[in-house]
């Protein structure tokens, strides 16, 4: 019970985190142009930032808490910050955690001062710089650091996390642009507006989807290396099933929005109707299919490795 207890905790923060990352590069997008910020949704998305940073701190809370009981082996110890202190000075599990719930009180100061600042885009991009530190970081506790803590190892793992933030992580971002300038009487400039950044980030996500692929591929390799019965034999190769089956799916969906949905709202009217319509629908299911692959990462992280 309490390795699903710890799953759902880190997938708390994991999503937290990976949301702050894309939704900073979606909001940096948006702002080259100024007209960005006079826009309803824009104001919506600067005003999740800070409550995403406060949950993705939260996050990191418990799982320091979690993390305490299953290194003491008892329950109990969960609830004692004296335990959680000790923790966090004798173990390396601990200093990581410490670098990473500083750099987390850092992105909620950097996110409360978008939230309030004026209309320059700068700190979305600083926002998100932060925001990756603070995943990256993290990575340092994963299964490619504890087998050898070196450039080589970790570095793939790292990119893979932080580049799957900048697209997963914008898809919310994304819908709530969607949906406000493919609404039933959007204002026409308004509207231009939202189709051209929705159409940057589909052409930015491309290339940073390819190099998920290439990074995931390099850390499964590593991680399973010849191992390929395990694959079917044991949770650590079931989890690894079950979050590329979700890909699969979601890059069929991406490929099919980058290449005719999105282009489709440049169109007429009704042609860019059936556009707004394709992507409304499947970009809620990617939203939603991108979740549950965060989950099966969540759970493929505490794991055993298939090798």
């Amino acid at each position: 019970m309490i390795e699903v207890i710890a799953a759902l905790i880190r997938w708390l923060a994991l999503a937290s985190n990976m949301i702050l990352i894309g939704g900073c590069v979606f909001l940096a997008i948006a702002g080259r142009e100024r007209a960005a910020f006079d826009n309803p949704w824009f104001a919506r998305l600067k005003r999740t930032l800070p409550w995403l940073a406060i949950t993705l701190l939260l996050g990191l809370l418990g799982l320091l808490a979690i993390t305490t009981a299953q290194v003491t082996g008892n329950v109990e110890s969960a609830w004692h910050p004296g335990t959680w202190l000790e923790l966090l000075q004798k173990t390396r599990i601990g200093l990581i955690w410490t670098w990473r719930a500083a750099l987390a009180l850092l992105l909620l100061a950097v996110a409360l001062y978008a939230r309030l600042s004026s209309r320059t885009s700068w700190q979305y991009a600083l926002c998100a710089i932060v925001a990756a530190l603070t995943l990256a970081v993290g990575s340092l506790a994963s299964h490619s650091a504890a087998e050898d803590l070196s450039v080589l190892s970790v570095l793939p793992y790292m990119l893979h996390i932080v580049l799957a933030s900048v697209w997963a992580g914008g898809l919310p971002a994304f819908l709530t642009l969607l949906f406000a300038t493919t609404g039933k009487q959007p204002d026409r400039e308004a509207d231009r507006f939202g189709i051209q950044t929705l159409t940057r980030f589909s052409v930015m996500a491309l290339p940073v989807m390819i190099a998920v692929i290439v990074t995931g591929v390099i850390v499964t390799y590593r991680m399973v290396d010849t191992s390929y019965a395990a694959l079917a034999a044991t949770s650590y190769g079931w989890f690894l099933n079950s979050k590329l089956a979700l890909l699969l799916v979601i890059l069929i969906i991406a490929a099919r929005a980058h290449f005719v949905w999105v282009p489709l709202l440049g169109r007429n009217e009704d042609v860019a109707d059936a556009g707004a319509r394709g992507l409304r629908r499947w970009v809620t299911v990617e939203v939603v299919l991108a979740s549950a692959l965060v989950l099966a990462a969540t759970f493929l992280a505490s794991a055993v490795p298939a090798k």
